[in-house]
């Protein structure tokens, strides 16, 4: 009832326009969206029929869900991973609407799907902001939406897309307030970043330049309706982070949470140094990693030249300070993962449409797409300036990929006409074409071959990006003791491993009634109340087999049951 009343609310202030076009859609519109389309068909099967089996989804977006589901409240509770409680909420938040609705995780993936295709369709509409004719806008739109990372990351569980959802949509409603003035569209503009800011702490670094980018340009109403709008934007946005604001404050001392997982500063997400060392190489390693390809000695060519760049300035490449704990810096791979899909073609389209830009900015003509290029560019170096390189990073960097689509609407100003057609229908081949690895090869989540989703058991499949533990046995195993048990109230220890969510799934697909809490917790989480007041009558203890001091916290249990480094703890 709350969904509809927004949607009604929402309906009724921006009713939609939907205006029949006059003429025959241009041969390259159809195409790109005859392969928007297509795009969205497919990952939309992979969305229902695969269920939430990232790793970082397992280990904190849906263990999240499943609590607050338990105590009907998001108050925080005592955890062992603080990402679970910490971290921004949004996108979770939807998940928990639909997990009750729906009874299970079928409709979770939805969520990251839905957002592909509402950037799909802002970014067109950025397009048109900034001057694209109809096959600039169709072709800004397949640009988005055959982003590798965004295919892979559309038919997952995690937040990435739903932030550059947030992105553009600020950026589109930024080019309203900038032309209108209207404090409703300074509302809107102020929701969408409140949003942003909701769902990732990324949008901290992302979005501010680009939407102010975009109101320096346009800006066209008086000083004094300026500064009332920001007034409405930044009360908006505050507004809404101010609940979770509060709930980090009281747990950290800051607003925006620990600065690490656990508390601890083991595992930092920010550098340990700043300086224009740190920043430069950070912007090397991540940008070598978009440039993977299947070709081997490419890749390595490309990682060459990175550690040549780090030799010249006398930096170490593996630098602690600037390198997450326990990763070396690699060559670059053709991931089909949505961790670390490289967006190759991409990328170069778009350092090609920036210096194209600079040059024009230069002759007096497109500063506005010129300063909107140059804010995406200082985000992602203050994103390498503050955060830590990972071997994973590429996901991260999704919101600024989809947030920079709109820029593509320049190749729908091509002259003549006949180069147009050429170049504008290379173009989309290429995109295409690059676009079909990540929609039928998943390595999560494959649409073909042995390990298809539309082949294999949903239970099997929350084990698909877990190879590397070798741990599915101990998981079966676990779940089918605990619920032969007939426990209700099942303790889980996930200290030493915090991949905890296939456990609660398959507990839950053999026992509908049962119930999670956290044991053994030693953080500062552990003032907060469990999820369930009942006391756990079975414990669940992952990769703790040699870990005495750990198991010694059960010893009121009678009983112990070791499944490969489980172990399984009975009264």
């Amino acid at each position: 009832m709350a969904w509809a009343i927004v949607a009604a609310v929402g309906i009724s202030l921006r009713r939609p326009q939907i205006r029949m076009p006059r003429e025959r859609p241009a041969p390259i519109v159809v195409v790109c969206a005859v392969g928007c389309i297509a795009i969205a068909a497919v990952t939309a099967v992979l969305a229902i029929v695969s269920p939430p089996n990232s790793a970082d989804a397992m280990a904190y977006h849906m263990p999240r869900v499943i609590y607050w589901a338990e105590q009907a409240s998001v108050r925080f509770f005592s955890t062992h991973y603080l990402n679970q409680i910490m971290l921004q909420p949004f996108a979770e938040y939807v998940s928990l609407h639909l997990y009750l609705l729906s009874g299970g995780d079928h409709l979770v993936n939805l969520i990251q799907w839905f957002a592909s295709v509402v950037s799909v369709v802002a970014v067109s509409q950025a397009a048109a902001f900034f001057g694209a004719n109809s096959r600039g806008q169709a072709i800004a739109a397949l640009f988005c939406a055959t982003l590798p990372s965004g295919i892979l990351a559309s038919s997952g569980a995690k937040n990435d897309y739903v932030l550059a959802m947030w992105m553009v949509i600020a950026v589109c409603f930024a080019f309203r307030f900038a032309s209108t003035s209207r404090l409703i569209d300074a509302f809107f503009l102020g929701a969408a970043c409140g949003l942003a800011m909701f769902t990732k702490g990324t949008a901290y670094v992302f979005l501010p330049l680009p939407v102010c980018a975009v109101l320096i340009a346009r800006w066209r109403p008086s000083r004094r309706s300026a500064l009332t709008g920001a007034g409405v934007v930044v009360v908006c946005a505050a507004v809404i982070n101010a609940p979770h604001f509060v709930r980090n404050y009281e747990l950290s001392g800051s607003v925006l949470g620990f600065d690490s997982a656990h508390a601890d500063g083991f595992f930092r997400w920010r550098n340990e140094t700043l300086g224009w060392k740190q920043t430069l190489s950070n912007v090397v390693r991540n940008a070598s990693e978009q440039l993977g390809a299947r070709n081997a000695r490419w890749n390595q060519s490309v990682y060459n030249a990175a550690l040549s760049i780090h030799r010249s300035f006398g930096i170490d490449p593996n630098d602690p300070a600037t390198t997450w704990r326990w990763t070396v810096y690699e060559r670059p791979k053709n991931a089909n993962h949505e961790a670390n899909a490289p967006n190759r073609w991409h990328l170069v389209a778009l350092l090609a449409i920036a210096a194209f830009l600079a040059w024009r900015a230069l002759h007096g003509r497109d500063r506005d797409r010129a300063l909107y290029a140059a804010a995406l560019l200082v985000g992602f170096l203050a994103f390498c300036g503050y955060l830590k390189w990972q071997p994973f990073m590429s996901r991260l960097i999704l919101p600024l990929f989809v947030a920079a689509s709109p820029m593509a609407g320049i190749f729908g100003e091509i002259r003549p006409a006949k180069a147009a057609l050429v170049l504008q229908g290379l173009l989309c081949l290429l995109l295409l074409d690059g676009s079909r690895l990540p929609l039928t090869q998943n390595w999560v989540r494959p649409l073909h071959g042995p390990a298809s989703v539309l082949k294999t058991p949903r239970s099997d499949q929350y084990f698909a990006d877990m190879s590397a533990w070798q741990n599915k046995d101990s998981f079966l195993r676990s779940a089918d003791l605990i619920a032969r048990t007939g426990c209700d109230t099942v303790g889980i220890d996930m200290n030493n491993f915090q991949i905890e969510y296939p456990l609660i799934a398959l507990v839950r697909e053999r026992r509908p009634s049962a119930r999670f809490v956290h044991t053994g917790v030693a953080n500062p989480s552990i003032r907060y109340r469990l999820p369930v007041e009942t006391q756990p009558c079975v414990v669940a203890c992952l990769d703790c087999l040699e870990d005495k001091p750990r198991r010694s916290l059960y010893q009121s249990f009678s009983k112990s049951e070791p499944f490969g480094r489980f172990v399984v703890f009975l009264k």
